[in-house]
């Protein structure tokens, strides 16, 4: 038995025991292949690792959360609703963007559809959400999530926190509407939206993971400078990168 654990790290046949295995893997650890071998099994722990350490849940959050797959989701439907609206639309675009964007009962969870769209409903068409960004005026005018307004925390603070467009999408007056907040690492958010909600808006949503990961699972045309406005062609790039990595955020 002594002989036995005597050779029991000693190489086999001249084969490296699994510590000296182990010690010449961490010598390449940290380098990176050359050739894209496309997405596999690493790269998907990876961005789950990176998604997961920005995400900061709490106990005793009194606000719901929205993923980034389904706010991109309402953003690219909102877009092609709110086309249909402008004469200057092609039918072609029309028929390529009701293919690209998800189904209403994608959402069916978190609003309502109505089901009779004649011309009154038409003219009086209002996003069904509203995306506050939290963060300094400066950080926003960098960048920030396509259709985003900049609602700066410092205002909750004022008796005039309710800015006109916020006053839209009160709950109690359009309860099929959402307001989505969010910043760059959940650090302002979840104080403004739980002040929100204290103060009676019932439909508040706050991004998980905020603009970190929004900035890593949508790389192209979701986070965009000032100016930069939202058209069907930017919803078609979406759509695409969200079909491609639909399977990382299943529920």
């Amino acid at each position: 038995m002594s002989q036995f654990r005597k050779n029991e790290s000693t190489s086999i046949k001249g084969m490296p025991s699994a510590s000296q295995r182990s010690k010449s893997k961490t010598r390449f650890e940290n380098v990176t292949p050359k050739t894209n071998s496309g997405y596999h099994v690493g790269k998907m722990m990876e961005d789950f690792d990176i998604i997961q350490r920005n995400f900061h849940f709490k106990p005793d959050e009194i606000f719901p959360r929205i993923k980034i797959s389904l706010l991109v989701s309402l953003i690219c439907e909102s877009v092609y609703l709110e086309s249909t609206e402008s004469p200057q639309t092609k039918s072609e675009e029309l028929e390529e963007a009701a293919a690209a964007v998800t189904t209403k009962s994608t959402l069916s969870s978190y609003r309502t559809y109505p089901e009779n769209e004649d011309e009154d409903k038409k003219e009086s068409y209002q996003r069904p959400y509203i995306l506050l960004d939290v963060r300094d005026v400066d950080e926003y005018n960098k960048n920030h999530i396509i259709t985003a307004d900049n609602y700066p925390k410092s205002l909750l603070s004022r008796a005039n926190y309710e800015t006109s467009s916020l006053l839209k999408y009160v709950g109690k007056n359009h309860p099929e509407h959402i307001i989505v907040i969010y910043d760059e690492d959940e650090i302002l958010a979840p104080q403004v939206a739980t002040t929100l909600m204290e103060r009676g808006y019932e439909n508040v949503f706050m991004l998980s993971g905020g603009l970190k990961v929004a900035k890593h699972c949508f790389p192209h045309s979701l986070v965009v400078a000032p100016g930069i406005t939202m058209s069907i062609e930017t919803s078609q790039i979406l759509t695409a990168q969200l079909q491609q990595m639909s399977f990382r955020y299943r529920k």
